[in-house]
């Protein structure tokens, strides 16, 4: 059974000193804010633009832009001017410290985390937080896998992040056991069809040896039950950092640092064997075994509630994603058809043009299974940016962190009609532009429509 770990105690701190500042008023609406994210060909952020300027349409229809900023507001509900009254009870504001503006929680993902690559990760944090200055923002640094661990809770000091990267043991904290077991199993897979493929041939026709493929799959399923529970476990306390993060009335960047964010190992295993027999149905899976309740959940909660999550790969010469033909639809359950949009078209995230659209007609990006192809959908679907391959891991932290702090603030109210009070909606996609301007535009790809107000 999975045991959900609630990363409470992590804000705590954070959210004494927010919520001990200026009250915020309300916005009583039914609005849906978009942070977006404007960089020109370089990848310089672009400043000084209006609400004229952009264009935003919700399942192909435009809607009326009813509210601009270049603030981080956290919600729709933020969007109010805060007041400059201080309320009964509070201290004095001018004597009170200011307020963080924007959080931002570095999660290590330890279950995929290579003992190779922990240097390189230690090291750009080091030099990140090093040079870094707090300005409005604070942070939490953790890790997830087999367990979760708060390595250090929200802080504006950046200094102390630094230190607990500095300090014995944390390079230790950052991996685990697992992803080397993970590749030697896949590395002893292949040696086996290997040995296979000598004795029976292999293709699209092997010879007879159908009770060799049965002990095959025997294997291949008793190695991904191996994975099965502490997968779960990961997905389980992603949702659980996700939920309490959407708590907080900050901005909200996460940055997942993973070696391979695998939504299903099972399916790693299964593409290890059909590359060997592409034509045997044993080792495919079915869209249904592809869908996991609690990584579903998180990116909803992340989409719903603009927390933009930034994923970076971990490993050296990380891989492009390759297009997966299994996918886990995160708007909807076990059945149905997943949504259309792959990866092999998308390229990175930095190298998109000047609009950001998402699956017309209710459906919401498909997450593939394929763990690059993943962590890109992640990062998609939340508005975030997916790294990887640059070789500079700490000019990827960095530009995460720019990207929390500039960035502009659409809110409309829907134009097209929810769904009923009290049920869960559809997933709506959001498309982004800058008409007549050459600019890289980023945003969440959608929402899932809500009953009541956001």
């Amino acid at each position: 059974m999975v045991t959900r770990t609630n990363p409470r105690l992590i804000f705590l701190i954070a959210a004494a000193v927010l919520w001990s500042q200026e009250p915020t008023i309300r916005v009583d609406v039914q609005q849906v804010l978009v942070p977006v994210v404007v960089t020109d060909k370089k990848g310089h952020h672009v400043t000084g633009l209006h609400a004229s300027d952009f264009r935003i349409l919700e399942d192909g229809v435009e809607q009326k832009i009813a509210s601009f900023s270049s603030d981080t507001a956290a919600s729709a509900g933020d969007i109010g001017a805060l007041s400059n009254e201080a309320a009964p009870g509070r201290s004095d504001p001018a004597s009170a410290p200011a307020a963080p503006r924007h959080t931002f929680v570095i999660c290590l993902d330890t279950l995929h985390a290579s003992r190779a690559d922990a240097p390189r990760v230690r090291a750009a944090l080091e030099s990140l937080f090093g040079k870094e200055k707090s300005a409005g923002a604070q942070y939490v640094l953790m890790a997830i896998g087999r367990q979760m661990r708060v390595l250090e809770p929200a802080t504006t000091d950046p200094l102390a992040i630094e230190v607990k990267i500095r300090s014995a043991g944390f390079e230790n904290a950052m991996v685990g056991p697992d992803a080397a077991t993970l590749a030697a199993q896949l590395e002893n897979l292949r040696i086996r069809m290997d040995s296979f493929c000598k004795r029976c041939g292999c293709g699209m026709r092997p010879r007879n040896c159908d009770s060799e493929i049965d002990t095959l799959k025997q294997y291949v399923d008793g190695e991904a039950d191996h994975w099965a529970a502490p997968t779960k476990e990961l997905h389980a306390q992603f949702r659980s950092v996700v939920e309490e993060l959407a708590l907080l009335p900050t901005g909200r960047t996460l940055i997942l640092v993973s070696g391979g964010f695998y939504v299903d190992p099972k399916a790693e295993l299964y593409a290890a064997v059909s590359a060997y027999l592409p034509d045997h149905p044993q080792f495919k899976l079915e869209d249904s075994a592809n869908s996991d309740p609690d990584l579903r959940a998180a990116l909803q909660v992340a989409a719903d509630r603009n927390v933009i999550i930034d994923t970076i790969d971990s490993r050296s010469g990380a891989a492009a994603p390759v297009v997966g033909t299994e996918s886990m639809d995160a708007s909807r359950g076990a059945t149905g058809n997943g949504g259309d949009m792959g990866l092999g078209d998308m390229g990175s995230s930095r190298a998109r043009t000047a609009r950001v659209q998402s699956v017309p007609g209710g459906q919401a990006p498909a997450l593939p299974m394929e763990p690059s192809a993943a962590m890109e959908q992640i990062a998609r679907l939340t508005g975030g940016v997916n790294f990887r391959s640059s070789g500079d891991l700490q000019k990827e932290f960095r530009s995460a962190l720019a990207d929390g702090r500039q960035y502009y603030l659409l809110a409309y109210t829907p134009a097209n009609s929810p769904g009923p009070a009290g049920t869960p909606g559809k997933f709506r996609s959001i498309t982004v532009e800058t008409p007549g301007k050459n600019l890289t535009i980023r945003a969440k790809a959608g929402y899932w429509a809500p009953g009541v107000a956001q």
